[in-house]
């Protein structure tokens, strides 16, 4: 998703923030793209896993980027805190989210892996901490994620419910089910993501020492995540857990140590908050320069565009994969070709709409529904 609006006042606009939002648009459509162009026998190994790279790793770097944007915007707030200006800021998130909320519920029937109807829930709860110290929104982070492994546990043998089955969004209480627990993003764990992008969008991010900060945390994260799964998958620590007593089988505990997007346990979250944590370092580095902004401009478009170009990804991007691909692209070569041109239309649809425009289509029109 890209806020354009969820981002500082733009004389103090960071272009690197757009710069990462777009290559995380760029991961997003490599997975999503995938889930029509498969793989085929003979594909590169090398291939294969950088395509499994991006998997749950490019959304969580955007939850991130929208966490650090709302800190970005609320600056203000945070420094002059009148009853006004909270209940303006407060308005402000709230009315995005119930815009993102519906826009998602409605794009979900095209989409059954949209993100934006979480967006819209993560904004309306951020609308209520925005003005915790970063302390607490960390600790509000750890809370969520472990809540997580609290349910995954608890809430399927006590709900007679499958983690794995996709619920039905018109009923009630399994949308509920869906956008706090068993969804593609759902509340816990994945607003620790949030949080922690509102807890970084705190510091001096123009300030170059930070970004070489935020480069080795994420790499620090990164390395824990995979050093405790390691030592309790690989070494098999994690049948040191009696599990027999809890009544849950060994697969179903060792779930918890792995780092993949299903479930969205601890180390999944470590792993995706590193990741947004060097691709925000590594693009703040990148546009530092002048010169380099200048050079990345249609890039930088591209990601304050994103919300546009979420929405065309499916409509033109997905649409076009099963109408025109032939049956023999089942390949991650044709996966990367179709990512690529994608990109590459989104740079050029970028550079000849803001010639003309300052906003997005889409982002012009939330700003002009709920502002």
């Amino acid at each position: 998703m890209s806020e354009s609006e969820i981002t500082a006042p733009a004389k103090n606009r960071l272009e690197g923030i757009d710069f990462a939002r777009a290559i995380a648009m760029m991961g997003m459509t490599v997975v999503n793209f995938s889930i029509y162009i498969g793989r085929a026998e003979g594909d590169p190994q090398w291939l294969i896993q950088l395509e499994s790279l991006f998997s749950g790793r490019a959304a969580a770097t955007f939850v991130f980027l929208a966490g650090v944007g709302v800190a970005l915007l609320t600056t203000r707030t945070r420094n002059d805190r009148t009853p006004e200006n909270r209940r303006s800021a407060r308005l402000n998130l709230l009315k995005r989210g119930v815009f993102l909320f519906l826009l998602g519920v409605s794009f979900r029937a095209q989409w059954p892996y949209d993100i934006l109807h979480f967006y819209g829930i993560y904004l309306t709860i951020a609308s209520l901490v925005f003005l915790w110290p970063a302390r607490w929104l960390v600790g509000l982070a750890v809370f969520t994620t472990l809540a997580f492994v609290a349910f995954y546990f608890a809430l399927p043998p006590l709900l007679d419910l499958d983690y794995w089955a996709s619920p039905s969004f018109a009923n009630p209480s399994e949308a509920l089910q869906d956008v706090f627990f068993t969804g593609h993003h759902p509340v816990t764990p994945w607003f620790a993501y949030f949080l922690v992008g509102m807890a970084v969008g705190r510091i001096d991010l123009h300030r170059s020492a930070n970004h070489w900060r935020l480069l080795i945390g994420g790499a620090v994260l990164i390395g824990l995540a995979k050093a405790i799964k390691f030592a309790a998958l690989n070494l098999a620590l994690v049948k040191l857990i009696p599990s027999e007593n809890w009544g849950f089988a060994i697969s179903y505990v060792a779930d918890i140590f792995g780092t993949s997007a299903y479930p969205p346990a601890p180390l999944y979250i470590l792993f995706g908050l590193g990741t947004g944590m060097i691709v925000l370092s590594l693009s703040l580095m990148i546009c530092a320069a002048e010169w380099r902004r200048k050079l990345f401009t249609p890039v930088i478009w591209t990601g304050q565009m994103a919300l546009t170009f979420y929405l065309l990804h499916v409509y033109i991007g997905v649409t076009a994969a099963e109408w025109f691909l032939p049956e023999e692209s089942e390949s991650v070569y044709w996966l990367f070709a179709w990512v690529i041109g994608f990109f590459v239309f989104c740079l050029i649809f970028a550079t000849i709409w803001r010639s003309r425009f300052q906003r997005g289509p889409v982002e012009w029109a939330m700003r002009r529904l709920v502002d």
